[in-house]
């Protein structure tokens, strides 16, 4: 499940930082940026300990 989950989000995460770039929004003070990207982390964290195993 992660497999797919993971690349997804991290595609669409990138192609949402494009669009505020385009659209010349302040990154760094939109906090859905953070959420999406610990939402990742914890993702990637549970990705590997899943692998781990």
């Amino acid at each position: 499940m992660y497999k797919k989950i993971i690349p997804v989000v991290m595609v669409i995460f990138v192609l949402w930082i494009l669009l505020q770039i385009s659209l010349n929004m302040n990154i760094l003070h939109n906090p859905m940026n953070y959420f999406v990207a610990i939402t990742l982390f914890f993702l990637c964290i549970q990705f590997l300990l899943k692998h781990k195993r």
